[in-house]
C-alpha cells in the first residue's frame, strides 16, 4: 500500500482535510508566518529547494568573482615588484659604494704619483744645482725604483652575516704585485680574522677576502682598527691601517 500525507487545513469551520498526496509529489510549504510546526509521530522530512538566481545576478556574481581574483593578482604582482625593486636597489648601492671606493683608490694613487714625482724632480733638481755625490743620486734613483714595483691597496667593498657574526673585505691590488703576510689588531671591537701560514700572493689588478668573526657584538654595531703587513716583489715592506664603521676602508699607508 502507498504511503500518503494528508494535509489538514485550520478553517473558520474548524480543522479539513485539504489535501491527500503521495510521497512521491512535492509540497511546496511558505513558513515566513510560521510560529509552530508541530511533529508527527512518524519522523518528518523536509527538502528545501533554493531559489534560483536571476541572470543579471548570475552575471553580478561572476563579475565579483572575476574582479576579486583581478585583485589578489596585482596584490601579489606589487608585494613581488616591491621586493624586487628593494633588491635592484640594493646591489646598486652595493655598486655605487664599488665604484666611489674606486674612485677614492684611485685619486689616491694619482695625488701619490703627483706627490712622489714632485719630490723627485725637486730633489733632481737639488742635486743638479749643489753638485753633490753620487750617494744623492742612488737615493733617488732607489726612489723611482721603488716607484715602480709598488702595490696600491684598497678596499673595494665589505660586508657582514648577522646571524653567524661573520665579516669580510676584499682586498684589491692597482699596483704591482704584493704578498699579504698577516695582520695587527689596533683598537676597538675584537674581532679575529683569518690567518694564513704563509704570505697570500696578490697580483695587480686582482684580490684576496680577508674574512673573520666579530667576539663581542653584532657585525652592524662594530668600530674598530687594524694594521694588516704586505710585501713588494723586491722585498719592501708596507703597512696599511683599516677601519672599520659600517664599512672597511684604509685610512693609512706606510712604507717601511
Amino acid at each position: 500500500m502507498q504511503d500518503k500525507i494528508i494535509i489538514l487545513k485550520n478553517t473558520k469551520n474548524g480543522i479539513v482535510k485539504d489535501t491527500i498526496v503521495t510521497i512521491q509529489d512535492t509540497i511546496n510549504m511558505h513558513f515566513e508566518n510560521l510560529v509552530k510546526l508541530k511533529k508527527p509521530d512518524e519522523n518528518l522530512v523536509v527538502h528545501t529547494i533554493k531559489e534560483p538566481m536571476s541572470l543579471g545576478e548570475q552575471i553580478g556574481l561572476w563579475v565579483g568573482i572575476f574582479l576579486g581574483a583581478i585583485t589578489i593578482f596585482y596584490t601579489l604582482y606589487s608585494i613581488y615588484k616591491l621586493r624586487q625593486s628593494d633588491k635592484d636597489t640594493q646591489e646598486q648601492l652595493d655598486k655605487l659604494s664599488g665604484i666611489v671606493v674606486a674612485i677614492e683608490a684611485q685619486n689616491g694613487i694619482i695625488t701619490e704619483g703627483n706627490t712622489v714625482m714632485r719630490d723627485y724632480f725637486a730633489e733632481l733638481q737639488t742635486f743638479i744645482s749643489s753638485g753633490s755625490g753620487s750617494g744623492a743620486l742612488a737615493e733617488i734613483e732607489n726612489k723611482r725604483f721603488r716607484l715602480s714595483v709598488k702595490p696600491r691597496l684598497y678596499i673595494p667593498n665589505s660586508g657582514y652575516a648577522g646571524y653567524s657574526y661573520e665579516i669580510w673585505l676584499n682586498l684589491a691590488n692597482r699596483g704591482e704585485l704584493c704578498f699579504y703576510d698577516g695582520y695587527e689588531f689596533i683598537e676597538g671591537d675584537e674581532v679575529e680574522f683569518k690567518k694564513w701560514k704563509e704570505p697570500i700572493e696578490i697580483k695587480k689588478d686582482a684580490r684576496i677576502e680577508l674574512s673573520g668573526k666579530s667576539l663581542v657584538k653584532h657585525p652592524k654595531d662594530l668600530v674598530f682598527k687594524m694594521k694588516i703587513y704586505y710585501h713588494d716583489q723586491e722585498g719592501f715592506e708596507y703597512e696599511s691601517i683599516i677601519e672599520w664603521k659600517g664599512r672597511a676602508k684604509i685610512i693609512e699607508t706606510i712604507e717601511l
